[in-house]
């Protein structure tokens, strides 16, 4: 099991920071997630691809890792 913060991301219910407890870290972090997405690909008769269209129907971080000191069992989820 990884270390860290784990679930869904804050798109369902708001924005989602993150906060490093060991060095007070607030603005890069090393973020690992696992996405379950529809898209429509729409290919053009060269062979060209568009994504016209996505939806996100599940999205997990897996692992959130501080880029300053690559800690990863000290980070706080910080909702705003």
């Amino acid at each position: 099991m990884c270390s860290g913060p784990t679930g869904t991301l804050g798109f369902m219910t708001g924005i989602v920071r993150y906060r490093c407890g060991a060095c007070g870290n607030k603005t890069r972090f090393d973020v690992v997630d696992s996405v379950t997405r529809r898209r429509f690909h729409h290919y053009s008769l060269g062979g060209e691809l568009t994504v016209e269209d996505e939806d996100i129907i599940e999205r997990n971080i897996v692992k959130v890792v501080c880029r300053w000191c690559d800690r990863s069992d000290a980070i706080e989820e910080l909702e705003e």
